[in-house]
């Protein structure tokens, strides 16, 4: 099972990808202002990647494999 500095940098990256994409999505495609529009992607993109994170977490913790992962190791 991976260490938590794992976990943390797989939350740090999925929080930032997020919110540069959602805040991109306000600002260039809604026009929304900056100062109002990175609040609300922050709040979300924690909450999604804690979702996502703490889902593949689970997951690994419980000993299951995700199908796609198993069909490439059987490949190699």
């Amino acid at each position: 099972m991976p260490s938590t500095t794992h976990w943390i940098g797989q939350y740090l990256f999925a929080v930032a990808s997020m919110f540069a994409l959602l805040l991109a999505v306000d600002v260039l495609m809604r026009g929304e202002a900056l100062a109002r529009a990175w609040p609300s992607a922050l709040a979300w993109s924690a909450v999604a990647s804690a979702l996502f994170v703490g889902r593949r977490y689970y997951i690994m913790r419980k000993g299951r494999d995700c199908a796609v992962c198993e069909r490439l190791d059987k490949k190699k």
